[in-house]
């Protein structure tokens, strides 16, 4: 069985932790925050000081960050993982970076004779779906180990082409809190309740949006990051998106006004300001 590392002990990768204890891995641990770490420990991980020591003491490394200068920093930085790669060794970015990050990061593996995918996941009902990208023989190498952490794992093509299908499944759900949070606010402002839209229509409406509770994480900032994401890949390859570059307003507003610990259901506020609701 593989020796692991987990670099990011957040909310997303301190469930990794639990998982992975829970299938029976030797699990090395790091995070900035040391009482994470310690919490970590205290369920079975050994800690490390510095990304280095993760990788002399993991054959996969699973990175949880939050997004590309995060991820750029452990690799590359000083005492990063890079500096102790050896050959066989494979590091999995399982959160949201830009396709370029993962592109880089793959060749400087393999310069070390080590392998790279990105396997970022996405949120349902029964658990997280993990998309990866990279080349077959990497995704085989790590397909024991992320098993453990998701209920559908797929390889979807090579590196970067997993970040691509996430931000295609965030520039959906996106737009999907935009609609509902104008539709509410215009039914509110026609003197409608809107939670006729749950009750009575049946739409699928997340509850937060009809209140003032969006703690939750600070998931809009990281969502306003994935969304800056596409402007930039939409920039260079040509595509239109003219509905996402709107949404992305609606998030940069949002995040500049909101609070940090929100999560994404927070843009209703936006359309609360302009129909001078606060």
């Amino acid at each position: 069985m593989d020796r692991v590392g987990l670099i990011g002990l957040g909310n997303v990768g301190s469930g990794f932790a639990k998982m992975l204890i829970q299938a029976g891995y030797s699990l090395t641990v790091l995070d900035k925050d040391r009482s994470k770490t310690e919490a970590a420990v205290e369920r079975g991980t050994r800690p490390a000081e510095m990304p280095r020591e993760v990788a002399e003491q993991s054959d996969v490394v699973l990175l949880s960050l939050p997004g590309s200068a995060a991820v750029e920093e452990v690799m590359e930085g000083t005492d990063g993982l890079l500096g102790a790669m050896r050959e066989g060794q494979l590091v999995v970015d399982t959160g949201t970076s830009h396709p370029d990050t993962d592109i880089r990061c793959e060749r400087l593996c393999a310069e070390r004779g080590a392998g790279f995918i990105d396997a970022p996941i996405t949120g349902r009902a029964k658990g997280w779906i993990m998309m990866v990208g990279g080349t077959e023989e990497s995704f085989e190498r790590g397909r024991e180990v992320l098993t453990h952490l998701s209920y559908k794992l797929k390889h979807v093509g090579t590196i970067g082409s997993g970040q691509i299908l996430k931000l295609m499944n965030q520039m959906t759900l996106a737009g999907q809190w935009a609609v509902w949070a104008e539709v509410i606010e215009f039914g509110r402002r026609g003197g409608l309740d809107p939670q006729l839209l749950r009750g009575y229509l049946e739409f699928p409406v997340d509850e937060s949006l009809f209140g003032d509770d969006f703690s939750g994480a600070g998931t809009l900032a990281l969502h306003y990051k994935d969304l800056g994401y596409v402007l930039d890949l939409a920039h260079r390859s040509g595509a239109a998106i003219p509905v996402t570059d709107v949404v992305h307003e609606a998030f940069k507003a949002t995040n500049a006004f909101g609070r940090r610990d929100w999560r994404q259901t927070g843009i209703v506020t936006y359309w609360r300001r302009l129909n001078e609701r606060t």
